[in-house]
């Protein structure tokens, strides 16, 4: 985690945009204009982050081993 400097109004900027957009976040505001802005498709930006679980050591060599290319 890390911490930023605003100005005033760009905080209340984002204080819009965030309940404007209904979103959870400031961070997930900021996400959103970095993709539109890069045109990032959302599947490349992470969105699952914290959503899915993590695969152990052996599960991973199992989808690697079953992966048919």
């Amino acid at each position: 985690m890390k911490t930023i400097a605003l100005s005033e109004k760009t905080f209340e900027l984002l204080q819009k945009m965030k309940a404007e957009k209904n979103a959870g976040s400031f961070e997930e505001i900021v996400i959103d204009l970095i993709i539109e802005k890069d045109k990032i498709p959302h599947s490349l930006f992470g969105r699952l982050k914290g959503k899915t679980k993590s695969f152990n050591s052996k599960e991973r060599k199992n989808i690697w081993k079953n992966r048919h290319i």
